[in-house]
C-alpha cells in the first residue's frame, strides 16, 4: 500500500527560541520551510509521506492518497441571502477563519471509516507575561462510508482564536482506517525545527511554554458547511 500525505504550510514565520530541548546529535526530521521558499513558489514546498506496514501489506485497508494544500487558507465566513426579516448586521468588520484543508483519494469501492487526526501549533505572546508561547490544538474527524474517488477534509480555527493565539506555524496529520493502524503520517513547520512525530514526543508536549487549547473544529460545524458539500464525506 502506497500512502502519501502532504501537509499544509502557512506564511507565518516565528523564532523557535528555546522551546525544543532535544539532544544536539539528534537531527530534526521534520520538514522546515522558510518564508522565502513559501512566497517564491506555491507548489514548491517539500512533501514527504510514511507508509505503515510496508509494500507487503498493500491493500490491507485499501489505498489512500492524501495531499494537503501547500498554504493555509484564510477566509471570511460566507454570506447567504434569505428572505426572512432579520435585524441588520451588528458587526461590520469581516473576520477571517484559518482553514486547514486537504484532498485525498480512495481506490476501494467503499471504505467503512477513515479517521483524520490533526495536530496544530500556533504562536503568540502570553497574556500575563508577554513571553512567546506555543498553542497546541488537536481534533479527530471520522468519515464513514467513503466511496471510491476524490474527497476533501478540512478543519478550522475561528477568527477569535486566530486573533488571540496566532496563525498556525506547525501542523501534522495522521490517517487511520477502521482499525487502529496508522495508514500515513506527515508533518510540516514554518521557521521552526520539530522532531519527527513531535505530538508524541514528551519533551515537546510537556514543555512549559506549550499551552493546550481547544477549538480546532471540523468544517461541518462552521459557516462553510454548505459550500461544496459533495466534496466532503459524512462525519460520524
Amino acid at each position: 500500500m502506497q500512502t502519501r500525505v502532504g501537509f499544509l504550510s502557512v506564511l507565518t514565520v516565528c523564532a523557535l527560541g528555546s522551546m525544543w530541548i532535544g539532544s544536539a546529535d539528534a537531527a530534526p526530521s521534520s520538514r522546515n520551510v522558510t518564508a522565502g521558499s513559501m512566497v517564491g513558489a506555491r507548489g514548491a514546498s517539500m512533501r514527504s509521506g510514511r507508509t505503515a506496514g510496508g509494500a507487503d501489506e498493500a491493500g490491507a485497508e485499501g489505498e489512500v492518497k492524501v495531499k494537503l494544500d501547500p498554504r493555509a487558507q484564510k477566509s471570511e465566513a460566507p454570506e447567504f441571502n434569505a428572505n426572512a426579516k432579520v435585524k441588520s448586521r451588528l458587526v461590520t468588520k469581516r473576520r477571517e477563519w484559518a482553514l486547514i484543508e486537504c484532498e485525498y483519494s480512495t481506490h476501494d469501492k467503499w471504505m467503512d471509516q477513515l479517521s483524520f487526526t490533526y495536530h496544530v501549533l500556533s504562536t503568540s505572546k502570553d497574556e500575563e507575561t508577554g513571553k512567546q508561547v506555543f498553542n497546541y490544538y488537536t481534533t479527530t474527524v471520522r468519515y464513514i462510508d467513503v466511496p471510491k474517488g476524490k474527497h476533501r477534509s478540512c478543519v478550522c480555527l475561528s477568527p477569535n482564536l486566530v486573533d488571540r493565539y496566532g496563525e498556525p506555524v506547525a501542523m501534522a496529520l495522521e490517517v487511520t482506517g477502521k482499525g487502529s493502524d496508522v495508514l500515513a503520517t506527515d508533518q510540516t513547520a514554518v521557521g521552526i525545527n520539530l522532531p519527527k512525530e513531535w505530538w508524541k514526543d514528551d519533551k515537546v508536549m510537556s514543555n512549559p511554554i506549550l499551552k493546550r487549547r481547544s477549538g480546532l473544529i471540523d468544517r461541518s460545524k462552521t459557516p462553510f458547511a454548505l459550500i461544496n458539500p459533495d466534496d466532503y464525506e459524512v462525519v460520524q
